[in-house]
């Protein structure tokens, strides 16, 4: 069995090249050849849990278990905080062969990649102020992640934290030169002052309010991924023309969706999935609408991270 170090992993593993291969993750999601993507959450004391995601799509070279945690306390004890290990298994016999101990960075960057593809998707094509609440590393991913794709002229940042924020704002300014970019008070002033809203918290308290929307402006919420994480309220959902999940299953079991939906099951009437969107142009660049796309995070993306820097490191050997 193969092992990948986390710096190998390091050293090759770039948000762009994810881009095409979560897409395809998520439009194979939604078809026949989908085997299976079950979901275990563990939580422990002190906030700390772990996310055991496993993926099966038919005609994939491999299957895979990704366990992946999160450990506030480590801080502490001057460990990392979060952690995390893909293992993939030949599709064909269920031998193990390869484990990629990426530490989560693999987690990090699909997500970034999927929030990123979804919110371009979706978003009016020219929307280029955005404002990302939360500033920890997800919150620096998923600002790159989307500049990949699109120009931000303007960025906004929330965090409780205003240490934090001016972290990430210098962290980001060396990437984003030409932005405009911005810290402020309240999360209310940086909805209303944005066309793209982006979260990127823990939260169990909703912090975004659906009575600050307006037409033209698209959230898309990654933070809320269990049962106790709220980042946007009720009303978000209410007002929203379309609500975008990257799973209806795994959305009525976890985060602010799971709630929404038992309130009034009408809300799946304007509920499509990823998978159906990327398939269908009439979805993309939505411009005088509220829209809203809700990540839990699905096993396929791992699927599709770890077999792409497979494929990556098998094309460097084949070079040599």
């Amino acid at each position: 069995m193969k092992i990948i170090p986390f710096k190998k992993i390091k050293e090759i593993a770039q948000v762009e090249d994810l881009f095409e291969p979560v897409k395809k993750a998520f439009i194979d999601y939604n078809s026949t050849n989908l085997i299976g993507i079950p979901v275990n959450l563990l939580h422990f004391k002190n906030n700390s849990d772990a996310h055991i995601k496993v993926a099966a799509i038919e005609g994939y070279e491999y299957f895979s278990i990704k366990v992946a945690t999160m450990f506030p306390e480590n801080k502490k004890k001057k460990l990392e905080p979060y952690n995390g290990t893909i293992l993939l298994f030949n599709a064909n016999t269920g031998v193990p062969e390869v484990v990629l101990n990426d530490k989560g960075i693999l987690t990090d960057l699909r997500t970034a990649a999927a929030g990123a593809i979804i919110t371009d998707f979706i978003a009016s094509k020219n929307a280029d102020s955005a404002s990302v609440i939360g500033t920890g590393i997800q919150a620096y991913n998923q600002v790159i992640a989307l500049s990949k794709l699109r120009t931000i002229s303007s960025l906004i940042i929330y965090g409780r934290n205003k240490d934090n924020a001016a972290l990430l704002k210098n962290r980001l300014k060396k990437t984003l030169s030409e932005a405009v970019i911005t810290i402020v008070d309240s999360v209310e002033e940086a909805v209303k002052k944005t066309e793209i809203i982006i979260t990127t918290t823990s939260s169990k308290i909703p912090l975004i309010k659906g009575e600050w929307l307006k037409k033209g402006q698209h959230i898309t919420a990654i933070g809320a991924d269990d049962t106790l994480k709220k980042e946007i309220d009720l009303d978000c959902f209410k007002k929203a023309d379309a609500i975008f999940v990257d799973s209806l299953e795994l959305n009525k079991k976890y985060g602010e969706y799971s709630h929404v939906i038992k309130s009034d099951i009408n809300f799946i009437k304007k509920t499509i999935e990823f998978g159906t969107a990327f398939k269908n142009d009439d979805y993309s660049n939505n411009q005088n609408k509220i829209t809203l796309a809700k990540l839990i995070g699905l096993g396929v993306q791992d699927l599709a991270a770890a077999t792409t820097i497979i494929n990556k490191i098998k094309l460097e050997e084949s070079l040599k």
